[in-house]
């Protein structure tokens, strides 16, 4: 076995493991909205139009953010510790906070980016539970090659990734956000910081 995170590391993880125990029935609630996403745009709509969905998708999506920044260290992905890790994830999605109102407000489509926002982390939700089996291999199986880890990770996140993009359209294609803009969004505001704080995790630099 791999040797065991700080344990203050170690002490905040079981804190946030006992408190995405307590929400049990809020995250079998996000995984249900988040597989509603998976079912095209008329699962999307039907996900975002349950409040308790959307509250429970939003809880626990914050809550697996540590297990989350975790794999990305026991997989050997990023090089700059837990705590930078998490908090790179954090500015990360503070980011996304920001240009999500700042875009909804600037083109008027408050509404529609809201809906983008929750989709996402429904789809999130879904990613984050998927990078399980990166943390117990990485950790109860040392010798597992660091590809395949690798690989455990990427799979979810460009899957992920992807039917964002897809539904993400469809709900702004509905205000007539041309496809031109939404992917000049998607290059410039999601997928570059992206970019930038993973080459940040790997490099350290």
């Amino acid at each position: 076995m791999r040797e065991l995170p700080d344990p203050y590391v170690l002490a905040f993880l079981l804190l946030a493991g006992v408190a995405l125990l307590m929400a049990y029935n809020r995250l079998l609630a996000a995984v249900r909205g988040g597989c509603s996403c998976l079912h095209g745009l008329n699962g999307t709509v039907e996900m975002l139009g349950n409040l308790y969905i959307c509250n429970s998708v939003r809880v626990s999506f914050l809550l697996l953010v540590p297990f989350y920044a975790l794999a990305l260290v026991v997989s050997g992905l990023s090089t700059v510790g837990y705590a930078w890790t998490l908090a790179a994830l954090v500015a990360l999605l503070l980011f996304r906070k920001l240009v999500y109102s700042l875009m909804g407000w600037l083109g008027g489509r408050t509404l529609a980016f809201r809906s983008v926002e929750r989709m996402g982390y429904a789809l999130g939700v879904l990613v984050m539970l998927a990078s399980a089996p990166a943390i117990l291999l990485g950790w109860l199986v040392p010798e597992t090659p660091r590809w395949l880890l690798l690989l455990l990770l990427a799979l979810p996140a460009v899957v992920g990734g992807f039917l964002y993009a897809r539904r993400g359209f469809s709900l702004i294609f509905q205000t007539e956000f041309s496809l031109f803009f939404w992917v000049l969004y998607l290059c410039a505001l999601e997928f570059l910081p992206i970019c930038v704080v993973v080459n940040r995790l790997i490099n350290g630099n």
